[in-house]
């Protein structure tokens, strides 16, 4: 007799913060491909998001019934500081930002400046997404994702790392 077991693993959860084109399209691609997503936006954003599993209006992610494996900041200009600031304080593999690597360094030079600690800050991947020369919001959706799924299957072939 021959007996197969086969681990049924939770799904990675990701948080993406803000309504911009690409938090919308990165949504839809996460959870697509396996991803448990939760938005933090404004509720009047909500109807956007298709895909997502949990939505949260604050900053404050720590009442999700699942603990948040990555996190990508895609604000768009829209409360950078205060999303990253938030996202600096949370335990997760992965968070990224979604900007120039001008405007990553400014605002990594503020948070650093309140306190972060410099090697939480080398931590964020600041371009998001790997280096695929995107510029839609559906590419760097596309982009983000694909960093996701290699660092979620890094060192595994068959099975997930979270």
């Amino acid at each position: 007799m021959d007996i197969f077991i086969e681990p049924y693993l939770p799904k990675p959860h990701l948080a993406i913060y803000g309504a911009s084109p690409v938090a919308v399209a990165l949504a839809e691609l996460a959870s697509r491909m396996g991803f448990c997503v939760s938005v933090v936006a404004p509720v009047d954003e909500y109807e956007r998001f298709l895909g997502a599993d949990y939505f949260v209006e604050d900053l404050n992610i720590d009442n999700l019934p699942h603990p948040v494996n990555y996190i990508v900041i895609a604000t768009q200009g829209s409360g950078d500081y205060a999303a990253l600031s938030a996202a600096m304080n949370i335990e997760c593999n992965y968070i990224a930002f979604v900007a120039s690597q001008k405007k990553a360094a400014l605002l990594t030079a503020k948070l650093k400046d309140s306190g972060i600690s410099s090697n939480r800050l080398a931590s964020l991947h600041a371009p998001a997404g790997l280096d695929l020369g995107a510029i839609t919001p559906d590419e760097i959706a596309f982009s983000i994702v694909a960093e996701l799924i290699k660092l979620r299957r890094r060192g595994h072939r068959h099975g997930a790392i979270f």
